[in-house]
């Protein structure tokens, strides 16, 4: 294994899929240190359960010098912190010796609209026009957890309320992909130098599905019924630009997502599942994982308040 011979570091350690990449290496019984590097203001309390030799190291990403103070030494780069930082990351990497980086992006590059495509692409591009030694990883929307922005939140609502609003018909595809299958293709992609140094991977769940057939298969899991309301959505983007207008950065949905709701967001993960064994799980078994640890949780909040 790469890791065998080389340090890692893991850049963004306190992100969601990190966790989940944490579980695959305990249970590869891996035993070397592993750099962690996150912000000062970065919550790891949750991280130190593991039985793993992890060195968390607080690091401004906009500081080019600070990034190599604390990649000294290290090979092998995980960078799980978000294509925005992945520039400041690739170069100082680069300046002290760094083999190879994987860079955990999106696949929001391949949206139509250029309010959430065009800085993904000039990042991605720039890089990979400069660099050889980079390795793309590109998710689609992650859930699986209650440390998730997408699902959970749904979840929840789904949770409390007979009706959903639906953006649009509801007829746009999604391919979601459980935290679980990214963190473990993080450890393959590690696993599978030969075939993955340098090259990019869109990583998806295993199978497509309209944003109506999501919704209703998540209150079925929840065992709700719910009357799902469809609203136009020209009438969406005037809701959604009043609702930024007061509540401003607490506001629970942008209104890049409401356009976005018009697209089709599925891609192919053939190539990833030839190159490293990808083989995502169905969104029918993921749900039913976040739905338990939503219930789980609910569970604990009340004995608590008890």
């Amino acid at each position: 294994m790469i890791l065998d011979d080389n340090e890692l570091v893991v850049v963004g350690a306190s992100g969601h899929s990190a966790q989940f990449f944490f579980d695959r290496l305990i249970k590869e019984n891996f035993q070397k240190k592993i750099k962690c590097l996150v912000r000062s203001n970065s919550q790891i309390d949750h991280l130190k359960r593991y039985d793993l030799d992890l060195e968390f190291i607080n690091v401004d990403f906009d500081d080019i010098n600070s990034l190599k103070i604390a990649m000294e030494g290290a090979k092998v780069i995980l960078n799980i912190a978000g294509i925005r930082v992945s520039k400041n990351i690739v170069w100082a990497g680069t300046e002290v010796g760094i083999n190879w980086f994987i860079c955990v992006h999106t696949t929001g590059r391949y949206s139509k609209f250029k309010s959430a495509s065009a800085e993904y692409i000039e990042i991605e591009d720039s890089l990979l026009k400069e660099f050889s030694n980079l390795t793309i990883l590109r998710p689609t929307m992650i859930y699986g957890s209650s440390r998730d922005g997408n699902m959970y939140k749904l979840v929840q609502y789904i949770h409390k309320n007979r009706f959903f609003p639906v953006f649009g018909n509801g007829k746009n595809l999604m391919q979601p992909i459980h935290v679980k299958d990214l963190g473990d293709a993080y450890y393959d992609v590690l696993q599978n130098q030969n075939t993955t140094f340098g090259n990019q991977y869109n990583l998806s769940g295993k199978h497509e599905l309209k944003y109506i057939s999501l919704l209703k298969e998540t209150a079925l899991v929840l065992e709700k019924k719910v009357s799902f309301v469809h609203l136009p959505i020209w009438f969406c983007l005037i809701v959604v630009y009043f609702i930024n207008l007061i509540l401003r950065s607490r506001s629970p949905v942008s209104t890049e997502q409401v356009l976005r709701m018009k697209e089709d967001k599925v891609f192919s993960w053939e190539k990833a599942r030839s190159d490293f064994g990808f083989s995502p799980m169905s969104f029918k078994d993921g749900i039913q994982i976040e739905v338990d640890e939503f219930f789980k949780y609910q569970k604990l909040t009340k004995n608590q308040i008890k």
